[in-house]
């Protein structure tokens, strides 16, 4: 994360630093590990964070069982980062409940978590990314996939290498290409061009299928 140095002047509070720089109190504070933001000293030195152009936040609700370590690599971030970002003086100790702020890399292709939002289910959610209803749900430990909340964060199947393995579908027993089509709203045409499939009625449950259309 890039970031400016400035040096405190005579009638600076964090709050005007902040406006200055177009950030916010937290942010300085927790880079700069201040625990008091009413006091600054004249001459102090603070370390700005910049926002980089492709980079921005989202907030993160801690879950009972977190742990910074679990929430950095979730979200590909480093335990450094985080403290530094949210002002947590103990990375060992962070309770449920808290909302932190979380960096992420806004890159086209790269996405490896799903915030849920209002309205969503798993399945609307797996068809806008080419999942289905059971993958998602097996990867993220969801016992009832018709129970998920607001802000609750779906993670996606990656590779071996840590890619997001998006669109991808497994085959399962009893499936059809025409289900398979249907259930991710892709023709039939598509479907068996897409995945080279020399024998359309042909295929078995471990299969891999790409579902999602660029």
């Amino acid at each position: 994360m890039k970031t400016t140095v400035y040096v405190v002047k005579s009638g600076d509070t964090l709050s005007s630093v902040a406006k200055r720089f177009n950030t916010d109190v937290a942010s300085i504070a927790g880079f700069n590990g201040i625990t008091d933001p009413d006091k600054l000293d004249e001459g102090q030195i603070l370390r700005i964070p910049q926002q980089e152009a492709r980079e921005e936040y989202l907030t993160y609700t801690v879950q009972k069982g977190d742990t910074l370590y679990s929430i950095s690599r979730m979200f590909d971030t480093d335990v450094s980062v985080l403290t530094r970002l949210n002002g947590i003086p103990d990375p060992d100790i962070i309770e449920a409940g808290r909302k932190i702020r979380i960096p992420i890399i806004n890159v086209p292709g790269s996405i490896k978590i799903y915030i849920v939002r209002d309205g969503d289910t798993l399945y609307s959610i797996g068809k806008r990314y080419g999942y289905g209803i059971d993958e998602l749900a097996a990867y993220n430990d969801i016992i009832d996939p018709d129970k998920i909340q607001i802000g609750q964060v779906i993670r996606f199947p990656t590779d071996e290498n840590g890619n997001c393995r998006e669109g991808i579908y497994t085959v399962k027993s009893g499936d059809t290409l025409w289900k398979i089509a249907q259930k991710f709203g892709v023709s039939l045409v598509w479907l068996i061009n897409t995945n080279k499939l020399t024998d359309p009625d042909r295929i078995y449950p471990g299969q891999k299928l790409r579902v999602m259309q660029a």
